[in-house]
């Protein structure tokens, strides 16, 4: 028997908007209020879309792969069709994730947070039923951690991973342009709390503190640091010196040694004989500030006695 025919769609045509579906992109959104989108609309108005966008087959329509913000331009623009490239059917999910990083990775606006999304979900697509290795009989996801552990093995011990894990880390280094350091370092602002997250997408906090804040997840007062920063913002030294703070070992007290009573009232009385000696040298001022501070001083004293302990001897009789 002959083996099944196929057609093959065409590369480029035209296609209805409404025949495109469009799932979760790398891009976790997009500002149509930009100036750059304003542009591409207004460019799109006058000239049309020239670089087709890319979909593939699904049942009688058609997935959107690349080209989210100019099919959201066409249709805002109330367009009835747009340029597409047509892939195959048969691509599957880490292909398409490929065309969606190559396209959005080398775009200057895409922000890290999405960046280091983008990333992740091309790794788990590759892998979809892989476990990290330590934790493999627990089955558990291969998840933000599994990737920074694998990511780290490939970059000092490539021989403890697989030829499948080596090829894909290979692959996503290419497509993104970034060395394997470099996206170890992405993954880790995945690890950092909604708000911190929105903060370095909103371009209120530099990606360089998000991965210090990262590399510090353990610091106890991270979020009272953030908030304090977000306020008066520091250099990433100073930052870096406010979350390892609580890390450095604290010095001892210093236990002052006080002398005995018995020294300090010998100390007074020999005050007492030297003053007694030049009783008659000293101006009228000189005598009322002494006095001021030895009543101060009486007044202190006075206060202490009913506060302090008792020594061998028992209390006086009332």
């Amino acid at each position: 028997m002959a083996a099944e025919e196929t057609v093959e769609s065409p590369e480029f045509m035209y296609l209805p908007l409404g025949d495109i579906i469009v799932e979760e992109q790398i891009r976790s959104s997009i500002d149509t209020e930009s100036d750059s989108f304003k542009a591409l609309m207004e460019s799109i108005k006058e000239r049309g879309v020239i670089e087709p966008i890319i979909v593939t087959p699904r049942g009688d329509k058609y997935l959107l792969v690349c080209g989210e913000r100019r099919y959201m331009a066409s249709s805002m623009l109330d367009m009835e069709s747009i340029p597409v490239r047509i892939l195959d059917a048969a691509t599957q999910k880490d292909e398409i994730l490929a065309y969606q990083l190559t396209e959005n990775l080398q775009r200057e606006d895409l922000n890290p947070i999405d960046q280091a999304k983008g990333i992740l979900a091309y790794i788990q697509a590759r892998h979809p039923d892989l476990s990290a290795s330590s934790e493999a009989q627990a089955g558990k996801n291969y998840d933000v951690d599994g990737v920074m552990n694998d990511l780290i093995k490939y970059d000092r011990r490539p021989d403890d991973l697989t030829q499948e894990i080596v090829e894909t880390v290979s692959t996503i280094s290419e497509i993104a342009g970034k060395t394997v350091r470099t996206l170890f370092n992405g993954l880790s602002l995945l690890k950092l709390s909604d708000e911190i997250q929105a903060a370095i997408r909103a371009e209120n906090l530099p990606v360089s503190q998000g991965y210090l804040f990262a590399a510090n997840l353990d610091c106890p007062d991270l979020m009272k640091i953030f908030n304090a920063i977000l306020k008066t913002p520091v250099t990433n030294a100073a930052l870096n010196n406010l979350l390892t703070a609580w890390k450095k070992p604290k010095p001892d007290p210093v236990v002052i040694k006080l002398p005995s009573m018995t020294k300090q009232v010998t100390s007074l009385i020999s005050v007492k004989t030297v003053f007694e000696k030049g009783v008659g040298t000293y101006v009228r001022e000189d005598l009322e500030k002494l006095l001021y501070e030895l009543q101060v001083f009486c007044d202190f004293v006075q206060q202490q006695v009913p506060l302090a302990p008792y020594g061998k001897e028992k209390p006086p009789q009332v």
